[in-house]
């Protein structure tokens, strides 16, 4: 019955299309859907519309009609457990290049169960049917193909310079050939429009015996298709979006009404463009390559990753050539202060206003949780820190949301019950019996391994998980966003801030003995090659005539101290604090740890040495020492205070920074990875966020705050 209801279609499309044309394919044990639009460089959602059938399944034998928009067929692979795009490369005799041109998402890595493309498949009389074509019956459909002639050779190119006004269907017309022809030679056309001045190739082709010079606007293009009249539309934004003018809109729609009344059946080429203003967003521009430029002096003068350029540029993998038009980052001063790591406002730069899908995955554990007792989950509340925290990241999240919306930024949220920790089993069904396919990102989950396990599940789909509190970063997934720096990160940018102030000082280090302090001790001694070390003895204790011999009076002593124990701690900072009363010391430490913190170290003390240290976060003042009582109130802190009748907890404000900075990235660009091309810091409450690349593995946040303790116990953020 399938078949049947196929070629009834197939003789409505042969009556109402104008040169459109389709093959016919024959599924194969095997094949499904997603397989055979691969195969076809077509959508699965342009299958389903011309074989509506197929959404309730296709079956081995049935036939299935297959646009043409070009004569390519593509040998198809499922990947397997062990592949990599080399090993395909050699099994299927093509280069990897030709595997990233065919597959750009292939750029991220492969996956398990992926579909990809490993060339064309050679053929030497591939079959259609065309808008003449009479089927009656089932064997009607196999009588009606008919061959498409040979490829036509190309003898040589001319560099066609676009003028003012000129469309591709323009350019066809005048040069007699059609769309397709000058797209399958200018590859960036399938996804951007002609720009004036912009140079495109034009094949000059070996002439044959048979004439199929195109004589009027319909044969000029390659495919048409029909459309409805929208509310809204006008002749010109169609004709503008189907990369045609108005008079040519006009020659392939004689006789429309001149009211344009909405609902109206009209002809338009099937090949839509994006169009010039809607392709580069803005931050980005279009660039013509020069001559004798390459890949490495572009990454070189504008300073991104060569991840970047290939994600906002597919086709570079087959070449970079002179003449070729690219999409970079703008080099004004705005791409410049990015460059340069200075702070960007993205709520000036939203223009991608279509609903954001955010999923928030957190350990709310509410199976374990009895509400109808109130003592009982108060006091399994006060028990439970991970709990705590879910909630706090929860509540700061719904605000980031309402804020955003204020923006124009709505979102469709999804909440998920991630319970305990590593239980991969749990997140997996959980994945499979929800759809992530469209999702825009995952808030979550809360452990590392959590996080790891649903950023591998969902690497398929291609999408983000935000790590809210792990520092570990991702070595396996491309798709892992750790939101919190890494205590390397931390190290890094306090050490370079001394660097850069270093000269006439005396450096001295002190650090614990045992191997885990071992690393940044060797660190410091690198990068302070003429630095004092004092030395420490057996249980962490530091003699005052050890800390005499490294101190000088006569310059500014500036001390690293690298410690978790407390005793220690509690030993050093007094000898410290007695020798500044005559040596000029300022103390640094590139891990603020929870001993600092401990009572018998004397915040006093600290002040007095000027404490310099890297933190994550602002260090809104919660132990007592004096708050500015002119530090205004936020209006986060105010609608969160309004929302839950409490101020804001650390966690809280830093779901709220999270969520509103995807949210805000969201708005600026196609996705969150396209989002982080262009470099730059973010700053809301108390969190800020510049994102890079690793080689192999996901991204990291690789900016932090550097504070002082200063006098009067106040605290500065110096950096």
């Amino acid at each position: 019955m399938k078949k049947f209801i196929v070629i009834f279609l197939l003789l409505s499309i042969a009556f109402t299309s104008q040169a459109q044309q389709y093959k016919s394919h024959k599924v194969v044990k095997g094949e499904n859907v997603y397989r055979i639009a691969k195969r076809y460089n077509i959508t699965p959602e342009v299958l389903y519309k011309i074989n509506p059938t197929a959404k309730d399944g296709i079956a081995e034998g049935e036939i299935l009609a297959i646009p043409i928009t070009s004569d390519e067929e593509y040998n198809t692979h499922v990947v397997e457990e062990g592949d990599t795009v080399y090993s395909l490369s050699k099994k299927y005799n093509v280069s990897t290049e030709t595997i990233y041109l065919l597959n750009p998402e292939a750029n991220k890595g492969i996956n398990v169960g992926q579909v990809l493309n490993v060339g064309k498949i050679n053929k030497e009389t591939p079959s259609v049917i065309d808008d003449d074509a009479l089927v009656e019956g089932k064997e009607s459909v196999i009588d009606s193909l008919k061959a498409v002639s040979e490829d036509k050779k190309i003898i040589r190119f001319i560099n066609h310079k676009v003028k003012r006004k000129e469309t591709l269907f323009g350019i066809a017309k005048y040069y007699s050939i059609t769309v397709e022809d000058i797209k399958k030679n200018n590859k960036r056309l399938y996804s951007e429009q002609i720009k004036k001045k912009g140079l495109i190739r034009i094949p000059v082709y070996a002439k044959s015996n048979t004439s199929d010079t195109p004589n009027t606007a319909v044969s000029s293009v390659s495919t048409t298709t029909k459309y409805i009249i929208k509310p809204k539309d006008t002749k010109y934004s169609i004709a503008r979006r189907h990369g045609i003018t108005v008079s040519e809109f006009d020659v392939l729609n004689p006789g429309l009404d001149p009211n344009f009344p909405i609902g109206t059946e009209i002809v338009v080429p099937s090949l839509v463009f994006i169009p010039f203003e809607d392709y580069v967003q803005p931050g980005f521009e279009l660039y013509e390559v020069k001559p004798k430029e390459t890949i490495y002096s572009i990454l070189g003068r504008t300073k991104i990753s060569s991840d970047s350029l290939f994600n906002m540029n597919p086709y570079l993998r087959d070449g970079l050539k002179a003449g070729m038009v690219i999409t970079l980052p703008k080099q004004d001063s705005l791409s410049m202060d990015r460059v340069q790591g200075k702070y960007v406002n993205l709520q000036k730069m939203l223009y991608n206003f279509s609903p954001k899908k955010v999923a928030v995955m957190l350990p709310f554990c509410l199976d374990t949780l009895n509400l109808d007792v109130r003592e009982e989950t108060e006091e399994y509340l006060k028990n439970k820190q991970s709990l705590r925290i879910a909630l706090d990241l929860y509540s700061g999240i719904l605000i980031a949301i309402d804020s955003a919306r204020v923006n124009g930024i709505t979102t469709e949220l999804s909440v998920y019950d991630t319970k305990n920790s590593n239980n991969k089993q749990y997140l997996k069904k959980l994945i499979e019996q929800n759809d992530f396919d469209e999702t825009d990102v995952v808030i979550g989950p809360l452990y590392q391994t959590n996080a790891e396990i649903v950023a591998s599940e969902l690497k398929k789909y291609d999408v983000p998980i935000f790590s809210p509190a792990s520092r570990k970063e991702s070595k396996l997934n491309s798709n892992f966003f750790q939101t919190r720096p890494t205590n390397l990160v931390l190290q890094d940018k306090l050490i370079a801030f001394a660097a850069k102030d270093s000269i006439d000082k005396n450096i001295v280090i002190i650090v614990q003995q045992g191997k885990k302090h071992e690393e940044i001790k060797n660190k410091l001694i690198a990068k302070f090659p003429n630095a004092k070390i004092a030395k420490i003895e057996e249980g962490n204790y530091l003699y005052e005539v050890r800390l005499a011999k490294v101190l000088d009076k006569n310059k500014p002593n500036w001390v690293f101290l690298e410690s978790n124990d407390v005793a220690m701690i509690s030993n050093v900072i007094p000898l410290l604090n007695a020798k500044s009363e005559s040596h000029k010391i300022t103390l640094f430490t590139t891990d603020k740890n929870n001993a600092f913190d401990n009572d018998n170290i004397k915040n006093e003390h600290l002040s007095k040495l000027h404490l310099h240290y890297p933190s994550v976060v602002k260090e809104f003042d919660d132990r007592g020492m004096e708050k500015d009582s002119e530090k205004e109130i936020t209006p986060f802190e105010k609608r969160y205070s309004k929302e839950y009748g409490v101020a804001p907890g650390n966690w809280a404000v830093r779901g709220f920074d999270i969520a509103y900075d995807i949210l805000m990235r969201l708005g600026t660009a196609d996705d969150l990875y396209h989002s982080v091309s262009l470099k730059g810091k973010t700053e809301y409450i108390e969190n800020k966020f510049d994102y890079s690349k690793k080689l192999l593995g996901g991204y990291y946040n690789n900016e932090a705050y550097l504070i002082r303790f200063d006098d009067d116990l106040k605290l500065t953020i110096i950096e």
